[in-house]
């Protein structure tokens, strides 16, 4: 029996939306229809016609869409005109398997499309322009489709749509009979599903993969992935294949390969089990002819005929090519078998015919055959040697594609067992990772222990330094009336020293409080975030604060983790941009370290927390003279109105960090006769605070 491609089982977007229509959904477009005016109308209309192709409704589905081209008509709604067409295409197609009248109205649609630079619904049309010229056998031109949809995918980063034009190329490659390139885009399509851990592709990846080892006549190995989509069946995939119009051929060639196994009491038990009702002609057409095919391995030539010639009179009123070509071969095959030399040859012939312009080499093979047997068996010596000639050049063809196939098929099951193997990798570590989150609460409440001793012991080790440092002090100052002018330069180093010696501390007990409610208020995995940048920032804390001065980059790198871990900590209730004038030379420029995070962490936690609304932080640097000047600007509450809400505790508590790095400014612009710090309240146009402006200069130096 011939594959029909598995397109069929994708999930479509007339799978996923008209598959699910239901009838509330029309009753809305009914109601809205009532208001609606002009293009809003006649989209209501077509919405309308789809919803019905859903529900089945095939009457409603052509009078809706009829009235919206018209409508459309009327006021040269382009747009409304493509898609009235391409449903006309859809109807035509879903509820009559009428391919020449889906083709005409879905290319009418594709000419519509091209005027209008509106391209919704393009990939929907691409499908069934594919599907009804696909099942004509005009081979070229679905690959023509296939490679449009892959292209507008791939653009639009639309994995249904990459992974539908990945199966419809399997399909034009599979029925011409080139295994081999049929067998890289399953490998391609297949991959996709397992990364998406989409059950209705994989579902469908398998199917085809599974058509596949039908054609290169490995049956053993087709049963293999057939089992395997039933295996993971459920409601859904069931569900998807109905929608589809698919159930009827996954039953059928599910039911063949019985038949090339010659178990054919497995294969008897399944077509009665599988048997369409006689209302169903469109499913009844399938089930005759792989029947046929059943009855032709058993030598039953006679009740073979006669399931036939009834889905090969089915097949014609559809106009579906592939099904006319193949079931004429196959009743020429049969009338050789009956002796019917007459027949056999104007069947060979016809069917014949039909492969040579499809291009589809397994049939062309067999067309040669039926001939070359023919002409033989009526003494027509030419013709058959002609044709025998034809028949052995053929086949050797087709041979040549199942080994490459074959090759093909071997490499793939080594990938997939690759997969496999990666996936019981990944149970494995899911299997740890439930450990693991059962030690996270301990882990992170030692690692907090471990940061507070950590901090204790800097601070104790920083006030003993700050000690040794004033002693130091009071040395200098003895001898100041010796060398006064050097005496000034080592104390302003010193007093410098001092002040970094508690700045680094006050930053540190700050930031350990914030991961403290941070933990207490929020998931693992973020506390885990947390603790992460939280050492990185504690790290670099500890290298920095050694160093008189730090090029601006680390300066830079702090102060970035320090705003990344506040905005965790507060649910990104403020945006925050860093900018830096591209004539600043972050690696050989340097500034004092953490001389900008006392100001940032002044402008969040008392300008932009007490904000309803999100918050804005931005930070400035550009050079200006023989300084780095800084411009820290928020639109928080203002100064004013944070003063009235501060309580004293706070208030202590936040104005360390400012007032210590405005005594470390003070000493730096000593020598300088200009303030260092200024700090402006915005207002709005209406008169209300509109936060505040902070401009430090920095005096710096370069390598």
């Amino acid at each position: 029996m011939k594959r029909l491609p598995f397109i069929l089982g994708l999930l479509t977007f007339f799978a996923v939306a008209a598959g699910n229509a239901q009838p509330s959904q029309t009753d809305s477009l009914r109601k809205a229809l009532a208001t609606a005016k002009d293009t809003g109308r006649v989209d209501c209309l077509n919405k309308l016609s789809y919803a019905c192709l859903g529900l089945e409704d095939k009457d409603s589905a052509v009078y809706f869409t009829d009235l919206a081209y018209k409508e459309a008509k009327k006021i040269n709604y382009i747009h409304g005109i493509a898609e009235s067409f391409s449903l006309k295409s859809q109807i035509a197609k879903h509820f009559d398997d009428d391919f020449v009248q889906s083709e005409s109205f879905g290319k009418e649609s594709l000419r519509w499309y091209e005027m209008t630079p509106n391209k919704q619904g393009l990939e929907n049309l691409y499908f069934y322009l594919f599907y009804t010229v696909f099942s004509q056998s005009k081979f070229e031109e679905a690959l023509y489709y296939a490679e449009k949809e892959y292209e507008l995918a791939l653009q639009k980063g639309n994995q249904t749509g990459i992974f539908n034009s990945l199966s419809w190329i399997f399909a034009i490659y599979r029925q011409s009979g080139n295994y081999e390139k049929s067998f890289e885009y399953a490998q391609k399509a297949y991959e996709l599903s397992q990364t998406a851990k989409n059950k209705l592709w994989i579902s469908s990846s398998l199917y085809g993969i599974a058509q596949l080892y039908m054609l290169i006549e490995d049956y053993p190995e087709a049963l293999n992935y057939f089992h395997r989509v039933l295996q993971m069946d459920d409601d859904d995939t069931r569900r998807d294949r109905v929608n589809t119009d698919n159930d009827i051929w996954f039953k059928m060639e599910f039911t063949e390969v019985f038949s090339h196994l010659h178990q054919f009491d497995s294969a008897a038990y399944y077509y009665n089990l599988f048997r369409p009702s006689k209302d169903k002609k469109v499913y009844l057409r399938v089930y005759w002819i792989s029947t046929g095919e059943n009855y032709f391995l058993q030598n039953d030539y006679v009740h073979a005929m006669q399931n036939f010639q009834l889905g090969l009179a089915e097949h014609k009123k559809l106009n579906d090519r592939n099904e006319i070509m193949r079931s004429l071969l196959d009743i020429g095959k049969t009338f050789l078998a009956l002796d019917n030399n007459t027949e056999a040859l104007r069947c060979g012939k016809e069917g014949l015919d039909i492969a040579l312009q499809s291009k589809t080499r397994q049939f062309i093979r067999d067309g040669y055959h039926i001939l070359y047997t023919t002409y033989d068996r009526l003494h027509i010596t030419d013709s058959a040697n002609y044709y025998f000639r034809q028949y052995v050049t053929m086949r050797d063809t087709v041979l040549t594609d199942q080994v490459k196939g074959k090759f093909a098929a071997y490499n793939y099951e080594q990938k997939i067992a690759l997969i496999n193997k990666e996936e019981q990798v990944q149970q494995a570590r899911l299997e740890k990772a439930s450990i693991v989150k059962k030690m996270l609460l301990v882990g992170i409440a030692s690692l907090c222990l471990l940061s507070f001793v950590v901090m204790r012991n800097l601070n104790l080790k920083r006030k003993n330094e700050k000690q040794k440092l004033e002693y130091a002090l009071e040395l200098q100052q003895a001898e100041a009336e010796k060398t006064k002018s050097k005496l000034q330069q080592q104390a302003t180093e010193l007093e410098m020293q001092a002040l970094r010696a508690q700045m680094s501390p006050h930053f540190i007990f700050n930031s350990l409080n914030s991961i403290n409610l941070f933990i207490l208020e929020n998931n693992r995995l973020k506390a885990s975030e947390y603790l992460s940048k939280f050492s990185r920032l504690i790290r670099l804390i500890l290298q920095n604060s050694q160093e008189t001065l730090i090029p601006l980059e680390n300066e830079l790198e702090a102060l970035q983790l320090y705003l990344e871990l506040e905005a965790l900590r507060f649910d990104n209730k403020f945006a925050y941009t860093i900018s830096v004038n591209e004539k600043v030379d972050v690696t050989t420029l340097k500034v004092p370290p953490l001389i900008i995070q006392p100001y940032a962490e002044n402008a969040i936690w008392h300008g932009l927390m007490h904000k309803k609304e999100k918050g804005h932080l931005d930070i400035e640097l550009s050079p200006h003279e023989e300084t780095l000047r800084c411009k820290i600007t928020d639109d928080g509450i203002g100064r004013k109105k944070a003063a009235e809400l501060r309580s004293k505790s706070a208030e202590r508590h936040k104005s360390m960090g400012m007032r210590i790095t405005t005594g470390r400014l003070a000493i730096l612009q000593q020598q300088k006769n200009r303030p260092s710090i200024t700090v402006t309240d915005l207002v709005l146009p209406d008169g209300n605070p509109g936060g505040t402006e902070v401009l430090i200069e920095i005096p710096v130096t370069y390598d």
